[in-house]
C-alpha cells in the first residue's frame, strides 16, 4: 500500500470480518424515508432553538403516511 495515507494495519480487523457478514437489501422505500427523517435530522444540527419533538413527530406522521400509501 505505497500510496496508502492512513495506516493499513488498523483496517485489518475490518477488511477480514467484511467477507463474512452477509449482505442486507435496503428495506423498501428507504431512499423516501431517508428524505423525510432528513428534515428533523438538518433541524436538529443546524438549530439552535429546534423543537425535537415537533420535528420527530412531523416526521413520524410523514412516514406513516408514505408507507400507508406505498404500502
Amino acid at each position: 500500500m505505497k500510496n496508502a495515507t492512513l495506516p493499513v494495519a488498523n483496517y485489518d480487523s475490518y477488511v477480514k470480518a467484511a467477507g463474512t457478514v452477509p449482505p442486507k437489501a435496503e428495506p423498501a422505500h428507504a431512499q423516501e424515508l431517508y428524505a423525510v427523517l432528513d428534515v428533523p435530522m438538518s433541524g436538529v444540527l443546524s438549530r439552535k432553538d429546534a423543537d425535537i419533538d415537533q420535528l420527530l413527530a412531523d416526521a413520524e406522521s410523514k412516514v406513516n403516511s408514505l408507507l400507508a400509501a406505498k404500502g
